[in-house]
C-alpha cells in the first residue's frame, strides 16, 4: 500500500515538473521574437553607433533561475566619421542581459545584471581631442519605453581587455581583466558599489615614461557614487600590484579627478623579486632588508585634451640586498627619486639623487637627471664600483642576456638628443672621467658569442676615448687593445668619421668566434655591409696564431689602415705550413658581403711537405704531401673577388706565380705510372725495349731534380704552365700544359729518344749530350680521374718546322761567316759555334728577383709612439681631475 502511494507521488511530481518545463519552453518559444525585438529596439533608442550582432538568443535553462537575452558576436565600431569595420570600439563573443522570468506575465522587463565574456573595449582620443566612444544618444523622456527598465545590480566581466589611448595628451593605459565583479544598486541616485577584480596591468604610460608594464594586480574596493552631484569617491583601500600592497584612494567630480597610490611597508627584497625576476618556482629569490618608499599622485581635468599631471616620489633607505645567483650583497643602499610632468613636456623630468650603495668592489655614489623626454637630455655623475650581475638582475638591461663582472666609474657627463627631419642624433656636451673593467663577461640577446674577462682602463675626454691594456676573450680567441679614438661625438652624431690609432695584440684568434651567426644562418638573410664606411685609422697588428676553416696562420705581424670600407696591409708577415710569407694585402668591400682581394706575397723558403699537408694537398690527388719534397721560392701576385657566404670566386681569380724549386723530389706519383704504362703498348715497347721502359718507370717513380723555374698563370679558372725544361734524374724533359679548377687537364711532354735507350756513362767518362737525336712528344689530356695519354704529333710537326728554319738560318750564317755571302742581309747573323752543348731556357720574367728585396728590406720603426704619448697624457690628466673632483652634481626637486 505504501509503495503504491510513493509511486503515485513520484509520478505526479515528475509529471508536474515536466509539464512546467514544457509550459515555460512553449512560452519562451512563442514570446522569443517579441522579447528579442523589444531589447533590440531599446538598444537602438540609446545608441547612435552601428551595432552588429551575428545572433540573438533567448535562454532560460542556461541562466536558471533568471531569463537572459544573449547577444553573440557583438561589434561596435569607432564613432569617427572615417571609421571602418577595422576600427573597433567594442567587441565581445557574448553580452548577456538577465531579468526575472516572472516579468513575462507582467510584460515588465527589468534588466538586473550584465555579463560580458570575452571581449575588448578600446577607448581612443585623437590628436584633435575627438573621442571614438561618443555613441550614446541624448535621452528624450517622451521616448521612454513602456515595460522596459534598467535596474542593474551587477556587472560581470571575464577575459576582457580595456584600453585607453589619448593621442592629444600622449597617454596610454591598457589592462586585461581575468575576472571583474561590480555589485550595487546602479539605478539609484546614491549608492555604494563593491568592485573586486583579478587583472593584469599591461601598460600605464604618461608621455615617454612607462609607469608600470605587465604586472598582475588584485583589488577589492568600495565606490561611493552620487549621481545627483556627479561625484565618485573611492575610500582608502588596499590593492596588490605584483603581489605588493599599496594604499589607494581617489575621487572624480564633474570637472576633475584625483587618485593617490602609496606603498605600504614594502620590503626591498619583495620589490626586487616582484619587479625584476621572472615569476617561476625554480628562480632563487633576492634576500635582503630595508624599505621601499613610493607615492604616486594623478590629477587631471575631465577634458580630453588636458593631460593628467603625474607626480611620483620614490626611494630606498638603508637597504641590504643579496643577489640570488652570485651571492653578492649590496649594502647601505639608498636612493631618492622623483618624476613629474607638472608644467607640461618642457618641465617633465626624472631625477635620481644620492644613489649610494656598497658592494664587494667598494662604495658607489652618483646622480642622474633625465629631462626633455621627446629629445632626452642626460646629466649626471658617477663615482665608485658597480657589480654588473646584480645591477642587471634588478634592471634587466634590454638586449643583454647575461652580464657579470665589475666596473669602477669616475665620470661627469651631459648628453643631449636632437631630433630633426633627418633623424635623431646624440650630442655629448660633456664626458670626462674613466672606466676600469674588471673581469666583465657579457652575452647579447640572440647572439651565440660570449665576451669574457674584459679588463682594462678606458679614458673619457669628451671627443676622445683612450684604451689602456683593454683585453677580452671571445670563446677561444683573445685580444688586447691600446689606442686612442677621436671624433667620438661626431661619429655618434653621424657627422664625421671615427679616427682610430690602435695597437692590437692577440695570442690566438679563431675567425669562427667572431661571427654572431654561422654561414648557414646568413644564407636566408638580407646582405649588409661588414666593413665600416665611417671609421678610418691605423692599426699595428701582432697575432700569435689565427685559425680559419682548419688552417693555422702563425706569427702575424703588420700594419693595417682602414678607410671607406677598404683595409690595407702595406706590410704583413705570416707563417703558414712552416713557411714564412711577407708582402702586402688589400681587402675592399665593393658591395654588401662581397670583397675584392688584392695581394703581392713572397716566400723564399717553402717546405712542400708541411705546406701540402696544411692545405689538404690543395684539393687534388695527383701530388700529395707524401709524394713531394724540396724547398722553393715563390712570388705571388693575386687578385680575386671573395663572397663572405660562399668563399673565393675561383673562376675570377687572376694570379701570376713565379716559382723556383731547388733539390726537388717527386716520389710514387700516379701520373708518371700512367705515362710509363702508355709506353708498354706493343709498337712502342718493341722500339724502346721493355728493359728501358722498366728503368724509366723506376726513375720516374723517384724523380729528383736540382732546380726548376717557371712562371705560372691562373686566369678564368685555368692554371697555365708555360713551357719549361726539367733536368731530372730520369731524363731531361720539356713540360707545358693547362689544368682547370674542374680537374680538366691538357699536358704536353717532350724528351729525346736516346735518353730512354742510351747509357749516360762510358769507360771514357760521362757522355755529354750534343743536342742531336730524335725527340719524342706525348700529350696527356681529359680529366685527372680518366686521363688519356697519346703521341703528340702536332708538337712534333711544329718542332720539325722550327728545326728546318733553324738549320736554314745556320747555313746562311756559315756561308756569310766563311765565304762572305749575304753581306747586305742584316737578318743573317755571323755563326758562332757552341763550345758546350746544352739546352737553355730563358724567361722574360724572373719569378724570384724581388724576393730578396722584400725580405731584406728593413722594417719600419714602430709607429705607436704617438699612441703611447697620448695614453700617457690621458693618464696624467685623469689623475689631476681625480684630485680636483670634489663637488658632485646637485639635483633640485
Amino acid at each position: 500500500m505504501l509503495k503504491k502511494r510513493l509511486f503515485r507521488f513520484i509520478k505526479w511530481f515528475f509529471g508536474i515538473v515536466f509539464g512546467l518545463v514544457l509550459t515555460i519552453t512553449a512560452i519562451l518559444y512563442f514570446y522569443k521574437d517579441d522579447i528579442i525585438q523589444l531589447f533590440i529596439a531599446e538598444m537602438n533608442k540609446h545608441l547612435k553607433a552601428k551595432v552588429q550582432v551575428s545572433e540573438v538568443d533567448l535562454a532560460f535553462w542556461g541562466s536558471f533561475p533568471n531569463l537572459s537575452v544573449d547577444f553573440n558576436h557583438v561589434f561596435i565600431q569607432d564613432s569617427y566619421e572615417t571609421a571602418t569595420e577595422m576600427d573597433t570600439l567594442l567587441y565581445s563573443d557574448r553580452i548577456r542581459l538577465k531579468f526575472n522570468p516572472m516579468d513575462l506575465w507582467r510584460e515588465n522587463y527589468t534588466v538586473k545584471s550584465v555579463e560580458v565574456s570575452p571581449g575588448t573595449l578600446q577607448l581612443k582620443v585623437n590628436a584633435e581631442g575627438l573621442s571614438n566612444y561618443d555613441i550614446l544618444k541624448v535621452q528624450d523622456d517622451s521616448l521612454e519605453s513602456k515595460g522596459f527598465e534598467m535596474k542593474l545590480e551587477s556587472f560581470h566581466f571575464e577575459e576582457f581587455r580595456v584600453s585607453y589611448e589619448n593621442n592629444a595628451t600622449d597617454q596610454v593605459y591598457r589592462t586585461k581583466l581575468q575576472e571583474m565583479q561590480l555589485k550595487g544598486a546602479f539605478s539609484s541616485s546614491v549608492f555604494t558599489a563593491q568592485a573586486s577584480s583579478d587583472l593584469t596591468i599591461l601598460e600605464a604610460r604618461s608621455g615617454k615614461v612607462t609607469l608600470i608594464r605587465n604586472q598582475p594586480a588584485r583589488l577589492t574596493i568600495g565606490i561611493d557614487v552620487n549621481q545627483d552631484s556627479n561625484t565618485v569617491i573611492i575610500p582608502a583601500s588596499t590593492i596588490f600590484v605584483a603581489g605588493l600592497p599599496f594604499s589607494f584612494n581617489g575621487n572624480v567630480t564633474n570637472d576633475a579627478f584625483k587618485f593617490h597610490l602609496a606603498g605600504k611597508n614594502i620590503n626591498i627584497a619583495d620589490a626586487a623579486n616582484s619587479f625584476s625576476l621572472a615569476q617561476s618556482n625554480d628562480v632563487r629569490r633576492f634576500e635582503g632588508k630595508g624599505k621601499v618608499l613610493f607615492e604616486l599622485d594623478v590629477l587631471g581635468n575631465n577634458v580630453a585634451t588636458a593631460p593628467a599631471t603625474v607626480t611620483c616620489s620614490f626611494g630606498i633607505r638603508d637597504g641590504n640586498l643579496k643577489d640570488p645567483t652570485s651571492n653578492i650583497r649590496l649594502k647601505q643602499l639608498n636612493l631618492e627619486g622623483k618624476y613629474s610632468n607638472k608644467g607640461g613636456k618642457e618641465k617633465e623630468f626624472l631625477a635620481l639623487k644620492n644613489i649610494a650603495f656598497t658592494s664587494p668592489g667598494g662604495p658607489f655614489k652618483g646622480n642622474l637627471m633625465l629631462s626633455r623626454f621627446d629629445a632626452p637630455r642626460y646629466e649626471g655623475n658617477a663615482n665608485g664600483s658597480l657589480d654588473l650581475s646584480i645591477i642587471h638582475a634588478l634592471f634587466q638591461f634590454p638586449g643583454i642576456a647575461k652580464i657579470e663582472g665589475g666596473l669602477q666609474l669616475e665620470s661627469d657627463f651631459v648628453v643631449s638628443t636632437h631630433v630633426t627631419d633627418q633623424g635623431t642624433t646624440q650630442s655629448i656636451e660633456k664626458c670626462e672621467g674613466q672606466v676600469v673593467l674588471h673581469k666583465v663577461s657579457t652575452q647579447l640577446t640572440d647572439d651565440k658569442r660570449v665576451f669574457e674577462d674584459a679588463n682594462g682602463l678606458i679614458y673619457l675626454r669628451n671627443d676622445e676615448v683612450g684604451m689602456e691594456n683593454v683585453s677580452l676573450r671571445l670563446n677561444n680567441s683573445d685580444v688586447a687593445l691600446n689606442g686612442v679614438f677621436q671624433n667620438v661625438v661626431g661619429y655618434f652624431k653621424k657627422e664625421s668619421h671615427l679616427l682610430a690609432n690602435v695597437v692590437v695584440k692577440s695570442r690566438r684568434i679563431d675567425i669562427a668566434d667572431l661571427g654572431a651567426e654561422s654561414k648557414e644562418q646568413k644564407q636566408g638573410e638580407t646582405r649588409a655591409f661588414v666593413l665600416p664606411s665611417n671609421i678610418e685609422g691605423n692599426v699595428l697588428l701582432s697575432v700569435g696564431q689565427m685559425n680559419y676553416e682548419g688552417h693555422a696562420f702563425k706569427e702575424i705581424n703588420g700594419e693595417m689602415t682602414v678607410k671607406n670600407r677598404l683595409i690595407r696591409f702595406p706590410r704583413i708577415a705570416v707563417k703558414n705550413g712552416g713557411t714564412e710569407i711577407k708582402g702586402s694585402l688589400s681587402i675592399e668591400e665593393k658591395s654588401p658581403e662581397y670583397m675584392y682581394l688584392s695581394s703581392q706575397l713572397v716566400s723564399r723558403d717553402i717546405d712542400f711537405k708541411p705546406l701540402f699537408k696544411e692545405w689538404n694537398n690543395f684539393n687534388q690527388d695527383v701530388i700529395k704531401s707524401e709524394n713531394i719534397s724540396g724547398r722553393a721560392q715563390a712570388n705571388l701576385s693575386f687578385d680575386a673577388p671573395f663572397d663572405l657566404r660562399n668563399g673565393i670566386v675561383s673562376n675570377a681569380i687572376n694570379a701570376t706565380i713565379g716559382i723556383q724549386i731547388d733539390e726537388g723530389r717527386l716520389k710514387d706519383v700516379s701520373t708518371f705510372k700512367i705515362i710509363t704504362e702508355s709506353l708498354r703498348e706493343p709498337g712502342i715497347r718493341t722500339y724502346l725495349g721493355k728493359e728501358n721502359i722498366n728503368v724509366l718507370e723506376k726513375k720516374l717513380l723517384d724523380l729528383r731534380f736540382e732546380q726548376l723555374s717557371n712562371t705560372l698563370i691562373i686566369k678564368n679558372g685555368v692554371l697555365t704552365i708555360p713551357t719549361m725544361s726539367i733536368a731530372s734524374s730520369a731524363l731531361d724533359v720539356e713540360v707545358s700544359g693547362q689544368h682547370s679548377f674542374k680537374n680538366e687537364i691538357d699536358y704536353r711532354f717532350g724528351f729525346r729518344l736516346r735518353d730512354l735507350k742510351a747509357k749516360k756513362e762510358s769507360e771514357f767518362g760521362t757522355i755529354i749530350d750534343d743536342g742531336t737525336g730524335m725527340r719524342v712528344y706525348m700529350r696527356m689530356y681529359g680529366t685527372m680521374d680518366n686521363p688519356i695519354v697519346e703521341w703528340d704529333k702536332t708538337t712534333r710537326k711544329l718542332e720539325a718546322q722550327e728545326n728546318r728554319a733553324a738549320a736554314k738560318a745556320d747555313a746562311k750564317s756559315i756561308l756569310k761567316t766563311e765565304f762572305g755571302l749575304f753581306k747586305n742581309d742584316t737578318t743573317v747573323k755571323r755563326y758562332v759555334q757552341d763550345r758546350t752543348p746544352h739546352e737553355e731556357l730563358i724567361l722574360d720574367f724572373n719569378p724570384v728577383d724581388s724576393i730578396d728585396e722584400i725580405f731584406n728590406e728593413k722594417a719600419p720603426k714602430k709607429k705607436n709612439t704617438w699612441v703611447d704619448r697620448k695614453i700617457k697624457g690621458m693618464r696624467k690628466e685623469s689623475e689631476i681631475q681625480k684630485r680636483e673632483r670634489e663637488d658632485e652634481l646637485e639635483i633640485q626637486f
